[in-house]
């Protein structure tokens, strides 16, 4: 579960999210264009080069190169869409949720986090913290690169809706994900249900200033992956 630190880091990390709401123009995913583009060996959105240049550390992806490389890993042999964070004991735990660290835990968690981000590269939280750790040992180039990566891939999901209905419902390759949007957002999760056929709703705390119960997010990919994979 996450504190009120990480929450706070979170939130400051993506000021610059913004959420447009009646009559936007969302960017909905083409899910049969990511998978004949990401597939196709000729394309510039070939996912083995677009996850080279990822792993590599570049900075010069366009949104829509963004777009096809989170949902274009859904499509990848290794993409399990209920997995479970690794290499995480309870001492890890600890020194992650402690409220400050010394120079030695910063290291720690930037190893841990490097190690679960190797085996899921779009794990918010880990790119959140190594944000949080880098800026505390004084590189802020370091830290300002996860906070920007984090920050541009949080803003693919929100560019897929506004969360209200079904109909305009976030879309996203990862529960843990639809967590991440309502902290950003500056909200607490209250509860969670399913709704038939392919949403998650995640009901929000009271005394937020916000109209809305929650949010609805498409979890359809996520759906189609598991049950193949059974």
């Amino acid at each position: 579960m996450r504190r009120i630190k990480d929450i706070i880091i979170l939130l400051l990390a993506v000021t610059a999210v913004s959420v447009q709401a009646g009559g936007a123009e969302f960017a909905v995913p083409d899910f049969d264009a990511i998978e004949r583009e990401t597939r196709d060996f000729d394309s510039q959105y070939y996912y083995p080069r677009m996850m080279d240049r990822y792993l590599g550390g570049d900075t010069a992806f366009t949104d829509k190169e963004l777009t096809y490389l989170y949902y274009g890993y859904t499509y990848q042999e290794d993409y399990d869409p209920y997995r479970d964070v690794k290499y995480h004991t309870s001492e890890v735990d600890g020194i992650y949720n402690k409220d400050g660290h010394t120079p030695a835990e910063c290291d720690t968690i930037i190893k841990y986090a490097r190690l679960v981000l190797d085996d899921f590269p779009f794990e918010f939280r880990q790119m959140n913290m190594l944000s949080y750790a880098y800026a505390q040992k004084g590189d802020m180039q370091k830290s300002a690169f996860w906070n920007t990566r984090m920050r541009r891939l949080l803003n693919v999901i929100l560019r897929t809706g506004d969360g209200l209905n079904p109909e305009t419902a976030w879309y996203v390759i990862s529960s843990v994900h639809e967590y991440d949007i309502i902290y950003c957002l500056g909200l607490l999760p209250a509860g969670y249900t399913f709704v038939e056929p392919m949403y998650d709703f995640i009901d929000i705390k009271p005394g937020s200033g916000k109209k809305e119960e929650g949010y609805y997010f498409n979890v359809s990919r996520m759906l189609s992956e598991y049950y193949r994979k059974q």
